[in-house]
């Protein structure tokens, strides 16, 4: 018998139509693959959607491959993950399992002692016990660990499967790794098989009453680091397990999605001319058409600014070569001559404050409001502003327009978005 494990496909992130179309290709070649191997179930543990109600064009076709899975009679069993879930409204994942097509197996019990109870769901094919519980934002699931009763979960008997949604403190991918981590032990012990969410890196290991805890990664890409992962050759796919009375195998079946070209650049000690040479000379040396151009610079700046060196000049280039993207990380390039100082407070709007105040000198502006007090005060309104969320059943060109507009409300600037 064998199942498949796939998580973190994120339905609904990418904005480009291209990469909207890969998105789409690598979701529906992964489930066309799980048909013609004829697993006897899927697993999808959290994130199916980058939001809980994505745009119709991702409800179309992801119903459509549900409903054909349905047909081939493969169960498909799911837990939230921290993008599926909204506190205040359904989720297109309740749709699909109105319909038939998959089944949510956190099946829980809240006591009056406080303590919460799981029931499992049995594939009938398989007999095989699956519980699990979902993940939320900001890590609030642990809440649900702590008051686990665990006793009833690992005394049951049979070829168990625990799905989850978050990260594993013992998995991290580098003790750089930000976000939320739990330790293992948070988890029910004695389950046959871990299917995890979150990490979207795959991962397969085995530890102490915890055998085979699995991270399958994203199949293509949630965020753009991602992107710049498959670049460096990182594998991406879904897991098949094989099983009998205990897992048998364990392996991560590869599904190309695109080609790339990376560009790295260390601008370190250099000036921007310099480092404009390296990325014009970088660019007329590779041949990007059809391809996914990642570019990563890094490094202090010997002198002049970020803003020096001509960026939509290299995006031009590569668009001019028919490259199918271009993603350029510069998060990490500094200046010499602009760093931004710290400053303490007691309260994020303090810190806040007292960072904008302690380097607003630097700003060169004849406009009197980009400058003192005056110039910390709109920059706190416009992270404030930046940084409103999406509405739930919001299109993104919708929202993307709003916050666009409100930005430039905020600046007293004229915008007209007819």
């Amino acid at each position: 018998m064998k199942f498949a494990h796939l998580a973190d496909i994120h339905l609904g992130f990418q904005k480009k139509e291209s990469l909207q179309k890969i998105e789409q290709e690598v979701f529906e070649r992964i489930m066309d693959d799980c048909i013609s191997r004829r697993v006897d179930f899927i697993l999808i543990p959290g994130d199916m959607f980058h939001v809980n109600i994505p745009e119709m064009r991702v409800q179309k076709y992801a119903f459509a491959k549900f409903r054909q899975i349905h047909q081939a009679g493969i169960p498909v069993y799911v837990v939230y993950g921290s993008h599926d879930f909204s506190p205040i409204s359904d989720s297109v994942i309740d749709l699909l399992e109105k319909t038939g097509y998959i089944t949510k197996v956190t099946l829980s019990t809240s006591h009056d002692d406080g303590t919460i109870s799981l029931d499992f769901v049995t594939d009938t094919r398989t007999g095989v016990k699956l519980a699990g519980l979902p993940g939320l934002k900001a890590g609030r699931d642990i809440q649900y660990y702590d008051l686990l009763d665990r006793e009833s979960l690992e005394s049951e008997p049979g070829f168990k499967i625990f799905l989850f949604h978050g990260g594993i403190s013992e998995m991290k991918p580098d003790e750089h790794s930000e976000g939320d981590y739990m330790p293992l032990s948070m988890l029910p012990r004695g389950f046959d098989y871990y299917a995890g969410g979150h990490l979207h890196k795959y991962d397969a290991r085995t530890y102490d009453n915890y055998p085979h805890v699995v991270y399958p990664g994203t199949p293509f890409a949630g965020y753009h680091s991602d992107l710049e992962d498959n670049a460096r050759g990182t594998k991406r796919g879904y897991v098949l397990a094989e099983f009998d009375d205990t897992v048998q195998n364990v392996q991560l079946i590869e599904m190309p999605n695109i080609e790339y070209e990376l560009i790295a650049i260390d601008a370190d000690a250099k000036k921007p001319e310099s480092v404009q040479i390296d990325l014009d000379e970088e660019v007329a040396r590779i041949d990007p058409a059809g391809k996914e151009v990642i570019i990563t610079i890094k490094g202090e700046l010997a002198s002049g600014n970020v803003t020096d060196i001509d960026f939509s000049k290299v995006s031009e280039a590569l668009r001019d070569a028919n490259a199918l993207d271009i993603k350029i990380n510069r998060n990490k390039l500094t200046s010499r001559d602009y760093k931004i100082t710290a400053a303490p407070g007691k309260s994020k709007d303090e810190i806040e404050t007292n960072v904008f105040a302690e380097n607003i000198g630097e700003v060169i502006s004849d406009v009197d409001a980009l400058r003192g007090d005056s110039g910390v005060s709109l920059a706190k309104e416009l992270i404030r502003v930046l940084a409103s969320p999406q509405l739930d059943a919001e299109k993104v060109q919708d929202y993307n327009a709003r916050i666009i507009r409100d930005a430039m409300k905020t600046m007293e600037l004229d915008y007209d978005d007819s």
